[in-house]
């Protein structure tokens, strides 16, 4: 595992000071993780034309509000727009990352004292979506899995705002 998060580091550092001169993408994202409920929080998208026009990488963060103790997710994605006719008004996309989930409790129970506790986990993202095809916006809305560090199922969904180029 510590080779393979190694791997994906060295590609990223490779490729994004490169992308960081044209355009790339910043926003909200609002999540919904089937054991840690409601999240909100932020992403971007950096194009990486040197290796694909249709590729770009996705670091986000989403802070969830489960009842009873406090999870994040940080999480970093490749995620590959497919091609379509230019008359449709989605452009679909496929994802895979890494994922950093932390779980941590803080209880105190009167007359007994209290405990607290925590703990991180990386694990895998495996997913899909669609873009929408808007103006000045970057709509989009998707579902992956996680395995290992989040493990689950979560739906997703944000704006972009195009920054830079």
């Amino acid at each position: 595992m510590k080779k393979l998060l190694c791997a994906v580091a060295l590609v990223g550092t490779l490729a994004v000071p490169g992308a960081v001169q044209a355009q790339f993408t910043l926003g909200p994202v609002a999540a919904f993780h089937d054991d840690a409920d409601f999240g909100i929080g932020a992403y971007a998208a950096i194009p990486v034309p040197s290796l694909d026009e249709n590729l770009s990488i996705n670091p986000s963060f989403v802070y969830f509000f489960p009842d009873g103790y406090d999870y994040w997710e940080l999480n970093g994605d490749v995620v590959y727009r497919f091609e379509v006719s230019e008359d449709v008004p989605v452009l679909p996309f496929a994802l895979a990352g890494i994922n950093i989930a932390r779980a941590a409790f803080d209880v105190n129970v009167p007359g007994f004292g209290g405990a607290s506790g925590s703990n991180t986990e990386i694990g895998l993202n495996l997913g899909g979506g669609i873009a929408f095809r808007a103006e000045s916006l970057q709509p989009f809305v998707g579902a992956k899995f996680e395995a290992s560090g989040g493990e689950g199922f979560v739906l997703f969904g944000g704006v972009g705002f195009t920054v830079g180029g």
